[in-house]
């Protein structure tokens, strides 16, 4: 028995950049993540799909430059990304798999409770890709969808779904959801395949690479925040205040180079790298 089914959230950062990065990394197939990735498939939207997402978030970007006197950090977070996904020996089909995200997006939207006209927007700018996985061996996840969500919605970010509420929001909704359309329920889920040779089984394995990799996203947050505390120091001239954040970034730079990254994560670092020198 497990408490969910696994959904991993990070918001896309970088504005404009981030999205298409994520665009062009969902339908890579020689990307060095996809090894063991069989299928592509686009479930919702579409390159352009992406490029919406981008074009709402650089227009509300605009009117804070033009309308808001009282200044404020600049929107850098176009849309939140959510992974969900399911272990290996199941293998929902495509449109099960579409009605379980459009079930999820779904609750979301009542989280955020759109009215009719951010409602269809908010439709509008959605982005969903399924990766079918080998099912064989340990290495690799199970089958799972990148989901990303556009967070500007009218004349307004969607705060709701980068806050944990909306973890736990989304979380049930693919519970229910992958009962309702696949008859698969988490709740009597055991893991039964044991890799030779080794004490972890195939599920225990796959838990502590999960749990890395949020200790590795954590980790980024973390950088992400000190250089937001680091550059707005640098605005009001405390040098002391700079000076502590610089040792800090490197302290969490130091222990970010003990983990294996991947290049979306090699590349956010490399950003913050940039902004400080």
């Amino acid at each position: 028995m497990i408490k969910n089914w696994t959904v991993t959230t990070q918001p896309v950062r970088l504005g404009t950049d981030g999205v298409m990065m994520r665009e062009r990394y969902l339908l890579n197939k020689t990307h060095a993540n996809h090894k063991h990735t069989e299928a592509l498939i686009s479930i919702f939207g579409c390159a352009e799909t992406s490029n919406r997402i981008a074009l709402a978030g650089e227009q509300f970007r605009l009117n804070q430059h033009l309308y808001n006197r009282k200044g404020g950090r600049p929107l850098s977070s176009y849309a939140m990304e959510y992974c969900l996904t399911l272990p290996k020996g199941y293998k929902p089909t495509a449109d099960q798999w579409r009605s379980i995200v459009k079930d999820c997006c779904l609750a979301l939207s009542k989280l955020c409770k759109l009215n009719k006209s951010e409602f269809a927007q908010y439709r509008q700018q959605i982005r969903a890709v399924l990766h079918q996985q080998a099912q064989a061996g340990i290495k690799g996840s199970g089958d799972h969808v990148h989901l990303i969500i556009g967070k500007v919605v009218g004349n307004r970010v969607l705060k709701e779904l980068q806050q944990k509420k909306a973890t736990k929001v989304i979380k049930q909704a693919f519970n229910q959801s992958a009962l309702k359309h696949v008859g698969i329920d988490h709740r009597i889920y055991e893991p039964v395949e044991v890799e030779k040779g080794r004490r972890l089984s195939t599920w225990q394995y796959q838990h502590q690479k999960a749990t890395e990799a949020l200790e590795i996203e954590k980790q980024i947050k973390q950088m992400q925040t000190q250089c937001d505390k680091w550059l707005t120091a640098k605005e009001e001239g405390n040098d002391r205040q700079k000076r502590r954040q610089e040792n800090r970034l490197l302290k969490t730079y130091e222990s970010l180079k003990n983990h294996p990254l991947s290049t979306q994560q090699i590349e956010q670092i490399q950003s913050i790298k940039n902004i400080i020198r």
